[in-house]
């Protein structure tokens, strides 16, 4: 059986979503909410599984069926390989562009350029703070109590003086190289 408490688990990301939700109000770019938005989805899923994975911890705990372990315990590894892998797609999770970087190789794909790139991803790819609204502490806050981390990378458009409102909606409503919001 985990040593995952998935009860303790669901109760951060209630608390969490929580937290993001009375942060969207505070909104002052469609940029910031849609991003908002798309970690409330991100932050049910897992609540979603976190739930599903507390049930089967109770369950296990009494059940004597060898048979019905082993779907218990089969089931408990499903929603453990779905909070891994952010609901059975790709991690960490990107609520922007998908750049994955490769420890084993010192370097990142570039989903525009479609091509490798030696070294860390560039900071300028980070979409910094001041245009989140908030939402920058928040993610650091879910990564540090649940080890789960979500990224807001941007790679052919760069956030201006003028800020985040100016950017057109395609650019973030539908991310480069992410098959989540396709």
């Amino acid at each position: 059986m985990s040593d995952l408490d998935f009860l303790d688990l669901s109760r951060q990301f209630s608390a969490l979503r929580a937290a993001v939700r009375q942060n969207l109000v505070r909104c002052d770019t469609r940029f910031a909410q849609s991003l908002h938005e798309k970690l409330l989805v991100a932050l049910n899923g897992h609540l979603k599984t976190s739930r599903e994975g507390a049930r089967v911890q109770r369950r296990l705990r009494t059940e004597t069926d060898p048979a019905a372990r082993e779907v218990l315990e089969q089931t408990l590894g499903d929603c453990m390989g779905d909070l891994e892998s952010g609901g059975r797609g790709f991690y960490p999770w990107h609520l922007l562009d998908a750049v994955d970087r490769d420890p084993d190789f010192s370097g990142y794909r570039h989903p525009v350029a479609a091509t490798w790139c030696h070294g860390t991803i560039p900071e300028w790819m980070t979409v910094g703070d001041e245009h989140l609204c908030g939402l920058g502490p928040i993610l650091r806050r879910i990564a540090a109590r649940t080890g789960i981390r979500f990224t807001t990378y941007l790679c052919d458009a760069s956030i201006g003086p003028e800020g985040a409102g100016h950017l057109d909606p395609e650019i973030y409503e539908r991310p480069i190289s992410n098959f989540r919001y396709r």
